[in-house]
């Protein structure tokens, strides 16, 4: 008889010593990974305690907070990580200089500086976020500490500065020496598969096999786009990144717009009104999916496809509809050749042969989230601060810092509530760790390698906690800052009162955190989708009236941002189908911005070819839209009549000619399905006169 080994704990075996291990917890690499922290730890806190830093545990904190699966990811970190303390650092001198005679003055000037940047950290993303988090939280660190004496400020600065440096080197020197994962090989094998996952939905497209559906589009756009912070982290570690990462970019951006062609050729097929020669036309040009050598003889194939379709209808010429298809599927054949040579010149390190004629990957802003975030920081900090002035215990102020930190950070993700339940039960938990590793274990030894030893299973735990996204938050205020609530130092002090007296007041940070963070203002997943929702209808309403955002790369890549942020906050709502309607209108609303946005363009070009400058100049005023029966009807017949004009004219000029008519078929479709939506919530522009009249 035999037995089977569970795959959740196959998959997680330590070779080394052949035991089986749950995935859930040792997810792969754990080993590496945590073996490299420990050794940074170990040569950061050894370092710091050659030079006589007053604070050497700010150099295993470092160490901590820069742990990260690749190189590019740390190094990245560390350069950031080192620009937020330099600003903070220089902030908190100029308020310590200009108020260090007023306490309550300069909190509230730290408390105003931890708002803004919370704020801009809201905004940003990746390590930028965590830059200007930083550069705020350094205030309080430095500044606070110093608040009963303003003199020392400027060595508790340099110690600090040095720490942190101290801290990025060892890293810096572990990873390298180690050979840690390098963010460029995660780039090209993500950039890779999400490539053959929209040349596959490209392929069903045109073979008329559909696509999926709109949330599960919005998913894979989701990764594309999230391949932006791997471009950040790879560019640390290239001697060649401009020509690599501007291949990733234009590929990136190749593959949203293959996305964007692939849908629409989905949905005019499923309206049945092709004509069987110009589909067999079309799926020979696409072929299996493979990029064609020359997209440009392809879209001269197409156009005179368009001609003979022409001359075979009788001088009637190809439907609207059919219009629409040819030139979507000349599209992706151009888009489907810049995704293979941007793909290509990342692997290769290479000028890729052709390239996305825009390279701006955008994303969307909830200004409204980001001032939410900061009321919160502003009044958490405030109320701390007032308790610790009412207290008027000095070293009360140790804990204002700990509050600093974690509002911050805990702006930089939705999850709030987890940061907050993570302080609540991490910071208990540290200090239960420190207790026994201060006055059961350090007491035996006083060397190097005995905290080494010591301190391997608390970094190996900080950082399995840290891997797991379901525990995150409490490996981040376990592990992280486990070596402040140790009170690492030259002198260990084995004292009970001290180490009471100290960590009372981070249990009391903890509180005030988990307050703050679960239960003022939290953040609710509606609130964020309907403000999404707003900023929909108010570009919609900016394009009707003809003043939207022009076309381009940075314009569909925010809409499929948008599209994403729901998705993520629908995580967090019921599981029900009025859930998945909302997410398909207001995909929608956003695809027919879209629309309008490429058919202006396009217009805007037809109408500098002197042939059909009139009719391009008609069509577009007819895409202002005051009522959208009249504009359907306008739109209509300007297409057809831009569509007629344009169908002899010569190689490219007729290219132009199609896009514009695409682009107003698109927008007509769209119309046309969400009239009702526009109608309901008042989404159409109301001309000057008729304001009046109402």
């Amino acid at each position: 008889m035999t037995t089977e080994t569970p795959a959740a704990f196959r998959m997680g075996s330590w070779k080394t010593l052949f035991l089986p291990l749950p995935c859930s917890i040792f997810a792969h690499g754990w080993f590496l990974f945590c073996l490299r922290t420990w050794l940074s730890a170990v040569l950061a806190l050894s370092t710091a305690f050659w030079l006589q830093l007053s604070s050497p545990g700010s150099a295993a904190v470092t160490v901590m907070i820069l742990a990260q699966p690749t190189r590019g990811q740390v190094l990245s970190k560390a350069l950031y990580r080192l620009a937020g303390t330099i600003i903070g650092a220089f902030v908190a001198l100029f308020l310590t200089a200009c108020f260090n005679q007023e306490r309550g003055v300069f909190l509230g000037g730290v408390a105003l500086w931890l708002t803004l940047c919370t704020i801009m950290g809201t905004l940003e993303r990746d390590f930028r976020a965590y830059a200007a988090m930083l550069s705020g939280y350094t205030v309080a660190i430095v500044g606070i500490s110093c608040i009963d004496n303003p003199a020392s400020i400027f060595d508790v600065t340099v110690n600090r500065v040095s720490a942190i440096v101290v801290g990025i080197a060892a890293t810096a020197a572990i990873n390298d020496v180690f050979g840690s994962p390098t963010a460029f090989e995660k780039l090209a094998a993500n950039l890779r598969r999400t490539g053959e996952m929209v040349q596959r939905i490209a392929r069903d497209a045109v073979a008329g096999h559909g696509v999926p559906d709109d949330m599960t589009c919005a998913g894979l756009a989701g990764e594309i786009i999230a391949l932006t912070s791997q471009v950040s982290f790879a560019k640390t570690e290239l001697a060649d990144a401009k020509l690599r990462l501007a291949g990733a970019r234009s590929a990136m951006v190749a593959l949203l717009e293959m996305l964007t062609c692939s849908r629409a050729i989905a949905n005019v097929l499923r309206r049945g009104n092709i004509s069987g020669p110009i589909l067999k036309h079309i799926r020979t040009s696409f072929g299996d999916g493979t990029p064609v050598e020359s997209p440009l003889q392809a879209v001269h194939d197409l156009e005179d496809l368009a001609k003979e379709a022409h001359a075979e209808e009788a001088s009637l010429g190809p439907t609207l509809d059919e219009a629409w298809l040819i030139e979507r599927s000349m599209a992706l054949l151009s888009d489907a050749r810049w995704a293979a040579d941007g793909i290509d010149a990342l692997q290769h390190g290479q000028r890729a042969r052709t390239q996305a004629p825009e390279l701006k990957i955008d994303q969307h802003h909830d200004v409204i989230a980001a001032l939410l975030n900061g009321l919160r920081t502003l009044i958490g900090f405030s109320v701390a601060a007032g308790l610790c002035i009412i207290s008027d215990i000095p070293a009360t102020y140790s804990a204002l810092s700990q509050v600093a930190i974690i509002l911050t950070l805990a702006a930089t993700t939705y999850n709030a509530r987890g940061f907050g339940m993570g302080a609540l039960i991490g910071t208990p938990l540290a200090i239960a760790v420190a207790a026994v590793l201060n006055f059961g274990v350090l007491p035996h030894g006083a060397d190097m390698p005995f905290l080494a030893m010591a301190i391997l299973p608390i970094i190996f735990g900080g950082c399995l906690l840290l891997m797991n996204p379901k525990t995150a938050t409490i490996g981040f205020n376990a592990g992280v800052f486990f070596f402040v609530i140790l009170g690492v130092a030259n002198q260990q002090n084995y004292e009970p009162s001290a180490f009471i007296d100290r960590n009372v007041l981070y249990l009391f940070a903890a509180i005030i955190i988990f307050i703050s963070l679960v239960l003022l203002l939290p953040p609710s997943a509606t609130g964020r989708r309907f403000r999404v929702g707003i900023t929909i209808g108010h570009d919609l309403l900016l394009q009707f009236e003809g003043h939207g955002e022009q076309a381009g790369s940075a314009l569909i890549s925010r809409h499929y941002d948008r599209l994403c942020r729901i998705l993520e906050w629908n995580r967090y709502l019921p599981n029900n189908k009025a859930k998945q309607r909302v997410f398909s209108r207001l995909a929608s609303l956003d695809e027919l911005n879209v629309e309008l946005a490429r058919a202006r363009r396009h217009l805007q070009r037809a109408a500098t070819i002197p042939a059909i400058r009139l009719d391009a100049e008609s069509a577009y005023r007819a895409t202002i839209i005051y009522n959208v029966d009249s504009a359907l009807y306008r739109m209509k017949r300007k297409a057809r009549v831009l569509l007629d004009h344009s169908i002899n004219l010569p190689h490219g000029q007729m290219a132009t000619a199609l896009a514009a008519v695409s682009a107003m078929v698109g927008a007509i479709h769209l119309l046309e399905h969400n009239r009702s939506a526009l109608h309901l919530y008042d989404l159409v522009p109301v001309p000057d006169q008729q304001w009046k009249a109402r």
